[in-house]
């Protein structure tokens, strides 16, 4: 049941990824590119098109996330002795990383991204689409960055490479599975889009915060605490 909780936060660490003034006003962009369907098209077969090459883009990126969650597991098994003291440290960037994007602070080496700026071709098709997700992934963004840091940093307290991957790959849901479902319903919710892009900074602001609060625990130790007493509410 503790691991539930890290679970938990991982898949809203997805969620807020998806819906980060850093991804979400990018979706139909993304979608067109790597399907080669213009945006707005209805018919079923380009629905159809739209929502396979989603899929394989967000194959590409869970992949990656989950290698880098099986990496930082086992660095956490490596470092097992000194974890509790990386918690703390990792507690506190995860504080400064949340102050930067809930405004406060502003870090100007995580305002810039890391985008390949090559071309594939469109006779590339689903091998294009697996390869953008995957670059897509290696990229660093100012605002998945420092939610994806606090999920990679949860990866590391599991100590095994396959408990680290696991979370990378619920992260991955919550932004991917969003992503898939604009792809098969891109006319409907388009004016949605738009209409939450108009709050991406309090979305922005509320991730900041929840990261503050996480980082809080973890240097304060309450985290553990809680993972503790919610498995012993589970088993007893």
């Amino acid at each position: 049941m503790g691991e539930a909780v890290s679970v938990v936060a991982a898949l809203v660490g997805g969620l807020l990824s998806f819906f980060s003034p850093c991804v979400l006003p990018l979706v139909p962009v993304y979608l067109g590119y790597i399907s080669g369907v213009a945006v707005g098209r209805s018919s079923s077969q380009a629905r159809r098109v739209v929502v396979s090459h989603a899929l394989v883009f967000v194959l590409g990126f869970s992949l990656i996330f989950a290698l880098l969650g099986a990496a930082v597991g086992l660095l956490g098994q490596a470092l097992n002795a000194a974890l509790p003291t990386l918690t703390r440290v990792g507690g506190v960037v995860l504080v400064v990383l949340g102050l930067q994007m809930a405004g406060v602070l502003r870090i100007p080496a995580l305002y810039s991204e890391k985008r390949w700026e090559g071309r594939l071709g469109a006779s590339a098709g689903y091998l294009r689409s697996l390869l953008i997700g995957m670059i897509f992934a290696a990229g660093w963004t100012p605002c998945v960055g420092p939610v994806l840091t606090a999920i990679l940093l949860l990866a590391m307290q599991t100590a095994t490479a396959w408990r680290g991957a696991w979370l990378l790959l619920v992260f991955a849901a919550g932004l991917g599975i969003p992503f898939v479902v604009t792809g098969a319903l891109l006319d409907v919710l388009m004016p949605r889009l738009k209409r939450v892009g108009k709050h991406a900074q309090a979305i922005s602001v509320a991730g900041g915060i929840l990261l503050i609060v996480m980082g809080f625990a973890l240097v304060t130790g309450l985290f553990t605490e809680l993972s503790f007493a919610l498995n012993a509410a589970w088993f007893s």
